[in-house]
């Protein structure tokens, strides 16, 4: 052999002796630590081919990881994904034997087999059950499993397991009772009558929900203490109603055998109409007191310790865009209406009592407006009617008194104005006895500068100024109605209402209270600050006053139209000041 062939020699023979499983791996090693060690070409190429070869074989065995990981996933995506259905029942058919009935996801059924004799002893109606991704097996389930839907109405249970379901505008429809539903029932934690969870589209009833307890899931119910307004101590000029309900309240407590005998009807219903700031929301508030108040002394608990017997209906909180809400909105709020009025009392000595309830329907001029313009709000006005309807049971049995409320009645319907207007309160603008009481209410306790008796002659020379008819008032406009040739002028007295008398009492106590801050003298209101700020009320009304919104704000006479309206120039001084300065 020559010698160039040495090296190759050499190198074939330290291969295979590396490479060689049946040489002893304590040789191999001691081999290759040689062969590392030496710096010849020859030990290069060896050590360069051994790194070769282990490389590819860690890269063989990654592959076949890899590719064996490739394969799960694929066979996982042709076996496709585990499936979820409802257990129903089970069936025996000749043909395809003892099956599983199964409700699907969207509605549809299926027939499954249960491989395992102990699953099939286990499924109930209702059990949440998982499929292979043909629906072919049950392979694992879930028993009473806590399924969301739809609330409904429960009407009546039906032979083989279902039950008829009343759910709003969907109407009365028949669904599957789940074992959870049906063990309700039989332990007498379902009745006809009760919430239950429904799925529409699986039809479906899950289970039934328990009773709503306390006054917290009340919708309409007033949660806000009772207001601290007195009739006798805040309320200038009461209206009429205030004292007519409140002796039909305290007779039907007292005494109710005695209103039977003249047919007379345990409820009452109010319209109360005026444009805003003339004092209705005051009176009802007042009327809520007096009410609480009757209770009190008649049952002998104290206001505080009284339930919660008022329910406020706002159209904001009815209406809505979804078809068919708004109405189940007004249905809701009357079944309110009817449980307030149906619980009762128990006083510290042990008389059961059933109190009044008080029903405020604000701005109800946004529900019950003239038929005929709005499919929508026909529909709104039919369920009010009937809600409203005196020959319901709870406004011929128990005592409620409805108080419905509108700035504009010219928009009223007929019907309602029929059913809901046994008696109408109209609120309008102060006369000069009106004027009077409300200011002396307003002012009393308010610090004063003069003697003690600068509040009474204060009240006196407003009185006086604005109704007198020597006043001096000239007017603040002239209106000049369609048709007629004459103009009309309209005076601060025209304007007033008790809203603006009390934003006048607050403006000039509010300056009062500055100056005494600020440590000016004299301390105290004066007549000269609540006249300023009575004209600036006044005028403020009139700078925004045009032919369209004068009824808003004056007393118009009936089928007039105003054409044009012209203020009249301001003097640079009140009367009262230019007395003063004289």
């Amino acid at each position: 052999m020559s010698m160039p062939n040495a090296p190759q020699v050499k190198k074939d023979t330290l291969d295979k002796a590396l490479t060689d499983p049946t040489v002893p791996m304590k040789i191999r090693k001691k081999l290759l630590r040689q062969v590392c060690n030496e710096e010849d070409e020859t030990s290069e190429t060896v050590v360069a081919t051994v790194l070769e070869a282990a490389t590819l074989a860690s890269a063989g065995q990654h592959y076949v990881s890899k590719t064996k990981e490739l394969a799960e996933v694929i066979q996982q995506i042709q076996d496709g994904p585990l499936r979820y259905g409802t257990f129903d029942r089970m069936i025996e058919s000749v043909v395809l034997g003892r099956r599983a009935q199964l409700i699907l996801p969207d509605g549809g059924i299926a027939f499954a087999s249960v491989t395992d004799p102990k699953l099939a002893q286990e499924l109930r109606c209702g059990d949440a059950v998982w499929l292979d991704s043909q629906a072919r097996a049950i392979l694992s389930h879930q028993p009473d499993p806590a399924m969301r839907g739809e609330e409904g109405r429960l009407e009546r249970c039906l032979p083989l397991g279902d039950v008829e379901v009343s759910m709003g505008e969907v109407g009365r429809i028949v669904c599957r009772a789940t074992a959870q539903l049906h063990e309700q029932i039989e332990r007498g934690e379902a009745e006809p009558g009760c919430t239950v969870v429904v799925c529409p589209r699986r039809l479906v009833a899950w289970r039934a929900l328990p009773e709503e307890k306390g006054p917290n899931h009340l919708r309409f119910l007033c949660s806000e203490p009772v207001p601290n307004v007195i009739v006798e101590r805040d309320v200038g000029a009461p209206p009429a109603f205030i004292e007519t309900i409140s002796t039909h309240v305290r007779r039907e407590l007292v005494n109710p055998e005695i209103g039977r005998r003249y047919g007379l009807r345990r409820s009452s219903l109010l319209l109360a109409t005026g444009v805003p700031g003339t004092g209705k929301t005051l009176s009802i508030n007042a009327l809520w007191h007096r009410l609480y108040r009757i209770m009190s002394e008649i049952t002998g608990a104290a206001i505080e310790d009284l339930p919660q017997r008022v329910l406020r209906l706002r159209a904001s909180e009815v209406l809505s865009k979804w078809l068919g809400s708004s109405e189940r909105n007004l249905a809701r709020f009357f079944d309110e209406v009817s449980k307030v009025a149906g619980e009762t009392f128990v006083a510290p000595d042990g008389t059961v009592w059933e109190l009044p309830c008080l029903v405020i329907c604000e701005e109800i001029d946004a529900l019950a407006r003239q038929r005929g313009q709005d499919t929508l709000h026909d529909r709104i006005q039919a369920t009010l009617l009937s809600g409203l309807d005196p020959a319901q049971p709870v406004f011929r049995n128990r005592i409620v008194v409805v108080i419905c409320t509108t700035n504009v009645p010219s928009l009223l319907d007929v019907a309602f104005v029929r059913r809901a207007g046994g008696t109408v309160a109209t609120f309008g603008r102060m006369d000069r006895f009106g004027f009077r009481a409300v200011i002396e209410k307003h002012l009393r306790g308010r610090p004063f500068v003069g003697s003690a008796n600068a509040q009474r002659s204060a009240i006196v020379d407003l009185t006086a100024w604005l109704f007198a008819p020597n006043s001096g008032d000239e007017g603040l406009v002239e209106l000049n109605y369609v048709g007629q040739p004459n103009a009309v002028t309209k005076y601060r007295r025209d304007f007033l209402t008790a809203g603006l008398v009390d934003r006048a009492v607050q403006q000039a106590s509010a300056e009062a209270c500055d100056d005494e801050w600020r440590g000016s003298e004299p301390i105290g209101l004066t007549t000269e600050r609540l006249q300023r700020a009575i004209d600036a009320q006044v005028r403020h009304i009139v700078d925004q006053l045009t032919p369209g919104n004068c009824e808003q704000y004056l007393t118009l006479p009936d089928a007039v139209r105003v054409g044009t309206v012209r203020r009249v120039a301001r003097a640079s001084v009140l009367p009262i000041e230019l007395e003063r300065a004289s």
